[in-house]
């Protein structure tokens, strides 16, 4: 039997058959390279270590997704009849994507003896060469690779090499190799370290939606470059009536550079990934406790309030410290004997959010819960603060978190949720637990983490969340869709962050990107982290000198002047950082906001150590036969100068070590 369907909108297309017990798609742009790309089905599975062969196909139902897009169900079922197979596909409207996911469902009557699923593809993605193509990728945040956190590569994609491989999700911060961000790039032609060369070529972007630990492996023969994309460490048992949700993947065609690519993704997940934004101010700027470590009370955070207030923050958070312990999450009762409400309610007064911090996935031995079950802990090392890992594969574990998470918020009048918790997917071999010996990967990350943070927030529809999570280790789109915004960087130095706010701008928003900004309050420390998603002082605010105050209010109105149009602009990355052992760049830095129309830009230039005192930065993306009004912020020099002459000769910056300068370029017109 032989089946096929056509899903259009404009000028992308997705070809949906089945032929000889094969499910293929081809999605197909002017962008993409050679016009389509070849794509296997989402149902590529293993079960008791055997391929599964889905034969028969039971049928197809088209229907319409957001704004009149159009979707694609197709029901397969294997040979035996006891495996059932629905692969989705959707265009989006607007935007020159498509999407594909999946569930399997076993439909046999061996409850006692359910089949295991041990592998899985997220993505298996083929494109006719025609000529030689390089993948580019960014890295997430690592300890041990301090130096590299956020660093783009491009990988060339040589017929016969060996392939590549990346790994991704929620691997911890301190692992031995260096990880990346579900998100690549594929694009015709060498490596260009430049990247400003006019005229590129069609390109591919893929986004991984899955939080756990995955691979892709990317190699090219003489014919086709290809793409794959596996969980790792599977183990599923398919109990019948409990579906297993294939994480979800989208590829993406553009036409351009690197920061098209980033920008194309930006704009897709922003219309349909992201969470809506709280309000149209969004991102805040918030102050964070955890200058003060744990050594919280009602009276100093109460003092702490009144000088948010007059620098004009809008969130005010508590750290690690507040609760009773680790996995107990209720007020400590020495440091906040009325609770966390009096805190919420003048902080509310003062016109500000409030929230707190939770790691979540973790829990002190001497918790009550950690008392009751101690079956719950995964391990019990000094992993968190003296604290062990627990299991949010475990049913009750996770419904017991739920119901105390859904309880705080509530009681204490919480707007805001940092989640926090070293590699939440733990590795999990319990016989006991609800899951499969060996499923911690998929059940932590799928059926734990993605059930608690929905469960909470369905429970209070208010609640802003922000992933921390070590450090932004789970920069994936899974997370894109369950948290507003992630901190992308751990290592609070001020260099450190601007290289997290560099890299992280390529395939997420710049409002996704979070920062913490720990030093010394200068106007060079606090432009550092005023270039993205929201700004994070953590600081002893209650402490701060006259001086410290000023510079730091003249730094919160000028992130609050610039903040909506970095949210939305398109990004492009003119100077990267450059790294050294003492966590201090080298040279220059420089990065640019242009609006989407071409009228407003913002050029964030910094000097580290070395480098000349004078440089010439060239931004990009301006009208071709404009002029535009060029204001310095520092210096006041203020002049108009046509599109051409600025991109050519560039905007001629002065600055000493450790300083720093914003241009705004404004369009003009006679």
């Amino acid at each position: 039997m032989t089946a096929a369907w056509q899903l259009t909108l404009a000028e992308r297309h997705c070809r949906v058959e089945w032929r000889k017990s094969q499910l293929t798609w081809q999605f197909s742009h002017p962008h993409a390279p050679n016009g389509e790309t070849r794509l296997s089905p989402i149902g590529a599975i293993t079960v008791n270590g055997q391929p599964v062969q889905w034969t028969r196909l039971l049928g197809a139902q088209e229907t319409l997704g957001p704004h009149a897009a159009p979707r694609l169900a197709v029901t397969l079922e294997d040979s035996a009849g006891h495996l059932r197979l629905v692969c989705h596909f959707e265009l989006f409207a607007g935007h020159a994507f498509a999407r594909t996911w999946g569930t399997v469902e076993y439909i046999g009557n061996e409850e006692n003896d359910p089949p295991l699923l041990d592998g899985a593809a997220i993505l298996h993605l083929a494109v006719d060469a025609g000529a030689s193509m390089t993948l580019f990728h960014v890295e997430q945040f690592s300890w041990p690779y301090h130096k590299d956190f956020f660093s783009q590569r491009q990988l060339p994609l040589i017929p016969n090499l060996t392939p590549y491989e990346l790994r991704m999700g929620s691997f911890p911060a301190h692992y031995v190799m260096p990880t990346s961000c579900a998100w690549v790039a594929l694009r015709a032609g060498a490596p260009d370290p430049s990247d400003v060369t006019p005229g590129r070529g069609p390109g591919l972007v893929v986004g991984i939606e899955f939080n756990g630990k995955s691979r892709l492996r990317a190699w090219a023969t003489p014919e086709l470059v290809a793409l794959e994309s596996r969980i790792d460490d599977l183990a599923h048992l398919l109990r019948p009536g409990e579906p297993f949700e294939l994480p979800a993947c989208f590829v993406g065609a553009y036409q351009g550079d690197w920061d098209e690519a980033g920008f194309v993704t930006q704009r897709f997940a922003e219309a349909y990934v992201h969470p809506p934004m709280p309000d149209e101010r969004y991102p805040w700027v918030q102050y964070n406790s955890w200058k003060y470590g744990q050594e919280i009370d009602e009276a100093q955070q109460l003092a702490v309030l009144e000088r948010c207030a007059e620098l004009g923050i809008e969130v005010a958070i508590l750290d690690l410290g507040w609760a009773r312990t680790i996995g107990d999450w209720r007020p400590n009762p020495v440091k906040f004997p009325r609770g966390l409400r009096p805190i919420a309610d003048r902080a509310h007064e003062l016109g500000m959010k409030f929230g707190v911090h939770v790691a979540i996935a973790q829990m002190a031995l001497d918790a009550p819960a950690a008392q009751a079950h101690p079956d719950w802990l995964v391990y019990t090392g000094n992993d968190y603060f003296g604290a062990g890992a627990i299991c949010l594969g475990h049913q009750p574990c996770r419904e017991w978190l739920i119901d105390a998470l859904v309880r705080l918020v509530g009681e204490e009048h919480l707007d805001y949720i940092i989640q926090d918790g070293e590699d939440v997917v733990k590795h999990c071999t319990r016989t006991d637990h609800t899951h499969a010996p060996g499923d911690s990967n998929y059940a932590n990350s799928t059926a734990g983490l993605d059930r608690v943070i929905l469960a909470v927030r369905q429970a209070h529809p208010h609640l802003v969340w922000e992933n921390c999570e070590d450090g932004g280790c789970m920069m994936t789109y899974r997370m894109a869709r369950l948290a507003h915004t992630s901190i992308t960087v751990d290592n609070i130095a001020t260099y450190a962050t601007r290289q997290g706010i560099y890299g992280a701008s390529y395939p997420f928003s710049p409002r996704y990107s979070v920062r913490y900004m720990e030093d010394d309050p200068t106007p060079y420390t606090l432009r550092s982290a005023i270039f993205g998603g929201p700004l994070i002082l953590m600081q002893r605010i209650g402490d701060w000198s006259d001086a410290q105050m000023a510079d730091t209010k003249a730094a919160i109105a000028q992130y609050k002047q610039l903040r909506t149009l970095i949210r939305d602009a398109k990004i492009i990355h003119l100077l990267p950082p450059r790294h050294n052992v003492e966590h201090f760049g080298r040279g220059w830095d420089a990065i640019q906001a242009v609006s989407q129309d071409q009228a407003r830009s913002v050029v964030m230039v910094h000097r580290a150590l070395g480098g000349a005192p004078q440089r010439a930065v060239r931004p990009r993306g301006l009208r071709a036969d404009a002029a535009y009004r060029v204001r310095y912020a520092d210096t006041g020099l203020d002049y108009i100068e046509n599109a051409a002459t600025l991109q050519n000769n560039g905007l001629t910056v002065t600055l000493d070590e450790l300083s720093s300068e914003v241009v705004e370029l404004a369009l003009h017109e006679a």
